[in-house]
This record gives structure tokens, C-alpha cells and sequence, in this order.
């Protein structure tokens, strides 16, 4: 009995080892794409920066639904393709529902195929991306801003990850459209922009959309791969501590066993002198 109980913990302890191994791996890899995309982070949040600069400085006079909101309304969610990265991808469906259950948007996009199984019976769901990016790119916000112009969307909010440090990781909501003017009176328009015809302010507008989008998704992209490292972090570190206790159990019930076959010895040697 013993040694099927000492060869069922050399087993475990084996297989402990191995998925050490692996997490330890997958930690590895998460940190060398968390330093890729902190590199581009910080030009894309750069990048808006200068986008809000430069709309701030229009005097917006078209009747784009993204400015008067007179249109439907919509939900983004962007969650993560991949799992792994403990209760992220969860919370931001979480907020997500309770933010719907409390606005009853007209329409639902979910980027993200952890996300998606959470909303593919919902009926309001107009459309949802799976592994749409690895990085997020512009390209694609421009896709998912055209999909919602082409279903009447006027006002939009989104679910996402916000990067508050390397440790906190939570979902966020932010108000995407109606979009709503800066206060000009103490500065002015600053640039005149030509042509200034309706064109220019629609595509304006919709340059300005995307790209918050474009930030959101680099938000919510990093918040995953530090979730997902410290996730393999911990578990990790869980192995090494199972590891141990499986090593301690180990060696008392191989103790046991040796005691047990002293004790038979010991017992069997008295009989001899008995008789």
C-alpha cells in the first residue's frame, strides 16, 4: 500500500514540475510582448494626444451623428482573444452586462473570443471580432467605426481594460460619442484648416473616433499581458509550494513505509528466538 501511495505522489510531484515548466514559459513570453507593446503604447497615447490637440482647435458645424447623437446607441466591448490572465477577460464581461442592464443599449460589438461566448445569444449583438488582431492596428478601428456608421450608431460607450500599474488591471467605461466641444472662449480657433467645407469636419470626426479606439484597445492589450504574467506568476510560485508539500508528504510516508519494515524485521527476529 505504501509504495503505491509513494509512486502516486512521485507522479504528482512530476507532473507539478512540468506544468511549472510551462507556466514559467508562458511568464517569459508574456514579459517579452509586454515590452513590445509598451513601446508603441506610448507613441499611440502620444499620438491621441496630438489628435485631441488638433480637433480641439475646430469649430465643429456639421450634423455628424457622432456630434449631435441623434441616432442609436451602442455598446464596444473589447475583451481578449486569448485566456490565461486570471479574472480579466471576466470582469470586463461583467461590467460590461451590468452596464447594458443599466442603459439597454440598441446595439452590442464584442472584440475578443474569451469575450464573445459571454454575448453570442444576446439579440442586440450586432457584430462580434475574433482574433480581429494580435496588436491592435488602426486599420481596424476604422472597420469597426464604419460598421457602426452604416447601422445609424450615434452614441457610444466602451468597456475596457484599464492600465492603472503592473499589479491593477480593472474594466472602465469610457464615453466615445456624442462627441463634446472643449471651451474655445478663452483661446479661439488657433488654425485655420482649408478646405472647411462638411467633408473635412465628417472625416475629422471619424480620424478622431478611431483613434480613441485605437488607444482604448492599446489600454486594454497591455492590461491583459500584464494580467496574463502575473497570473503565470502566481501560478508558478502555487507550483513550487505544491511541490514542497508533496515532497514533505513524500518523505513521511517513506519513513512510514521503513519504519513499518523495521518493525516486521524486529518482530520477525523475536519469533526466531522464541523458538
Amino acid at each position: 500500500m505504501s509504495r503505491g501511495r509513494l509512486l502516486q505522489i512521485k507522479r504528482r510531484i512530476g507532473a507539478t514540475q512540468s506544468l511549472k515548466k510551462i507556466t514559467k514559459a508562458m511568464e517569459m513570453v508574456s514579459t517579452a510582448q509586454i515590452k513590445k507593446v509598451e513601446k508603441r503604447l506610448e507613441v499611440v497615447r502620444e499620438f491621441l494626444k496630438e489628435t485631441k490637440n488638433v480637433v480641439s482647435q475646430v469649430h465643429l458645424e456639421i450634423e455628424h451623428p457622432f456630434v449631435t447623437g441623434n441616432g442609436k446607441s451602442a455598446l464596444i466591448i473589447i475583451g481578449t482573444d486569448m485566456g490565461l490572465c486570471g479574472s480579466f477577460s471576466s470582469e470586463i464581461s461583467k461590467r460590461a452586462l451590468s452596464l447594458d442592464r443599466k442603459e439597454n443599449f440598441d446595439q452590442i460589438y464584442v472584440i475578443g473570443a474569451r469575450t464573445a461566448p459571454t454575448f453570442r445569444k444576446n439579440e442586440k449583438v450586432a457584430r462580434i471580432y475574433e482574433h480581429a488582431y494580435d496588436v491592435p492596428t488602426f486599420e481596424f478601428m476604422q472597420t469597426l467605426v464604419t460598421d457602426m456608421l452604416s447601422n445609424d450608431v450615434a452614441r457610444v460607450k466602451v468597456v475596457y481594460g484599464k492600465f492603472k500599474n503592473k499589479l491593477a488591471q480593472l474594466p472602465d467605461i469610457f464615453v466615445l460619442t456624442p462627441f463634446v466641444e472643449e471651451d474655445k472662449k478663452e483661446h479661439g480657433d488657433m488654425y485655420e484648416f482649408e478646405p472647411v467645407g462638411p467633408d473635412f469636419q465628417v472625416k475629422l470626426i471619424e480620424f478622431y473616433a478611431t483613434s480613441v479606439l485605437f488607444s482604448l484597445a492599446f489600454e486594454s492589450k497591455i492590461s491583459e499581458l500584464y494580467a496574463r504574467q502575473n497570473s503565470m506568476r502566481n501560478a508558478t510560485e502555487n507550483a513550487d509550494d505544491v511541490v514542497r508539500q508533496l515532497t514533505i508528504d513524500y518523505n513521511k510516508v517513506r519513513q512510514a513505509s521503513i519504519t513499518q519494515e523495521l518493525i516486521e524485521i524486529v518482530t520477525g527476529a523475536d519469533a526466531l528466538k522464541e523458538r
